[in-house]
């Protein structure tokens, strides 16, 4: 087996509880046939290891680092437990393809979109940050100017989750933000409200 393939393996151990779990249950039964006697008998002993336990704590610690970090705002509008079972739920369903922060933040956001979980203000805050981030994406040219439909108030709204409170009670207010983003500057956000007819 080549060292890209062990190493694969390896990371698998990290990152897959039911493939760490099956190895330790089952041994070099539940290795690639192709894996030589040592690799597998390295990889078996790697599986019972404690020190796996805290590679995998470390890794995930990582991962929701970089959720916390480009969705603020969605993690806070998400009780601790609910963020807590959501993550899980994406992370089972996501193994991790790169070490880059963006695309597993936006993935992130399709997954919560399409649970439609039962929140008041969720699909606002979401719409909003998932807005944000392809504002941010890397391009070589400007970004596609984003708009984000809000029923609520997004000043009080977004102002209350980036102030650490719940928001409550949050005031009907149907408008639109638009964003744009030119060259190195922050994004700038324009509120529109709906015209009455």
């Amino acid at each position: 087996m080549t060292v890209r393939a062990f190493q694969a393996a390896m990371a698998r151990l990290i990152v897959e509880p039911d493939f760490r779990d099956a190895v330790r249950a089952e041994g070099r039964a539940a290795l690639a046939a192709d894996l030589t006697p040592l690799e597998a008998s390295r990889l078996v002993t790697i599986a019972n290891d404690r020190g796996l336990d805290m590679n995998r704590t470390l890794h995930k610690g990582f991962r929701l680092g970089k959720l916390r970090a480009l969705l603020p705002l969605t993690c806070a509008a998400l009780t601790p437990a609910r963020l807590a079972r959501e993550v899980a739920r994406f992370w089972q369903a996501h193994p991790p393809a790169s070490f880059s922060f963006l695309p597993e933040a936006l993935e992130f956001c399709d997954f919560l979109a399409q649970r439609r979980l039962p929140s008041v203000y969720l699909a606002e805050v979401l719409a909003f940050e998932r807005a944000t981030l392809e504002l941010e994406r890397a391009r070589v040219d400007a970004p596609p100017p984003q708009s984000v439909r809000f029923r609520h108030d997004p000043v009080r709204l977004l102002g209350a989750l980036a102030s650490g409170r719940r928001p409550r009670a949050v005031p009907a207010r149907p408008c639109l933000l638009l964003g744009s983003k030119s060259g190195d500057a922050a994004a700038h956000w324009t509120l529109v409200d709906a015209v009455s007819r």
